[in-house]
């Protein structure tokens, strides 16, 4: 598919006309291209969404648990008296946010 054509304009074209199999995408369940690497309604044009929501879900995986981590370190070193179980959750909820952003900035450049 060239750069300047649109998907939307290629997905509502019969297989026929375009000269090239047709998948569904398991997402949004439209047609696409069997040749693209990746959805363009759900990844956008330059697949840009997709590396970015992926990154968002990745940093936030990491998050949890580098957020569970500190949070044990933390409650550790107070000890259990001084370490509630609302932060505890806030120590490994702002890990979580943190890591998404963080993720979300490194696959945007990527």
């Amino acid at each position: 598919m060239a750069p300047a054509e649109n998907p939307r304009s290629l997905a509502e074209q019969a297989p026929a006309e375009v000269g090239e199999e047709r998948i569904l995408c398991p997402s949004c369940e439209r047609l696409v291209p069997a040749g693209l690497s990746y959805c363009p309604y759900c990844c956008g044009e330059d697949g840009r969404r997709g590396a970015i929501k992926r990154g968002v879900f990745i940093g936030g995986v990491f998050g949890l648990l580098a957020g569970g981590l500190a949070a044990a370190v933390w409650s550790s070193i107070v000890g259990p008296e001084q370490a509630t179980g609302e932060l505890v959750l806030a120590i490994t909820l702002a890990c979580a946010a943190i890591c998404s952003v963080l993720g979300a900035i490194h696959h945007r450049k990527g």
